[in-house]
C-alpha cells in the first residue's frame, strides 16, 4: 500500500549508485486506503501532534457541505487539517470520501512546502470542486469557515 514510498526510496537508492548526491528526505509519506468511501492521511494526527509538543488548531469540512459532493451524491466523509496553532503551518492532513487518494496530493506539497493555513486558505480553488474542502477546512481553523456553521466563528 505504500508502492509510492518504495518508488521515491529506489530512485534515491538508484541516484546514490550511480554517485549523485540523494537522500530521502521527504517530510511526510501519504497513506490511502482505497476502501468506499477512500482514506487518506499525510502528516501529523492531534495526537502525535500534541505529544511532539504542538498546541494545535484543528479545521475540519464535511463532505455534505461540499457542492461538487452533493453533486456526485457522495456526501459521506470529511477533510481534517491539524496545524501548529502558534505558527499556523499545517502539520497533518486526514480525509475520508470520494477521491480523497487524488485530493491527499495537495496536502503532502502543503507539509513539505511548509504551508500555514492561510496558504492553503486564500489559493483558490476551481468551484465546484472536491479540493475546495481541503481549502474551506483551512477557513474552519482559522475561524473565517463562511459555508458551515462553525462555533468557534467569531464576529467581525
Amino acid at each position: 500500500m505504500l508502492a509510492h514510498k518504495a518508488a521515491r526510496e529506489g530512485k534515491v537508492a538508484a541516484e546514490v549508485i550511480a554517485g549523485e548526491p540523494a537522500a530521502f528526505d521527504n517530510v511526510t509519506v501519504p497513506a490511502v486506503v482505497f476502501t468506499d468511501p477512500e482514506i487518506a492521511l499525510c502528516g501529523l494526527s492531534e495526537v502525535q501532534a500534541r505529544a511532539a509538543g504542538y498546541t494545535v488548531k484543528v479545521g475540519k469540512f464535511p463532505f455534505r457541505a461540499l457542492g461538487r459532493a452533493l453533486t456526485l451524491n457522495a456526501t459521506e466523509g470529511f477533510v481534517k487539517v491539524i496545524a501548529d496553532a502558534e505558527r499556523e503551518v499545517v502539520l497533518g492532513v486526514r480525509m475520508v470520501g470520494p477521491n480523497v487518494s487524488d485530493l491527499i496530493s495537495e496536502a503532502v506539497l502543503a507539509i513539505e512546502m511548509g504551508a500555514q493555513l492561510e496558504d492553503l486558505a486564500a489559493s483558490i480553488h476551481p468551484h465546484p470542486t472536491l479540493p475546495e474542502a481541503l481549502a474551506e477546512a483551512a477557513e474552519v481553523a482559522l475561524d473565517r469557515a463562511i459555508h458551515i456553521y462553525h462555533p468557534g466563528l467569531k464576529p467581525r
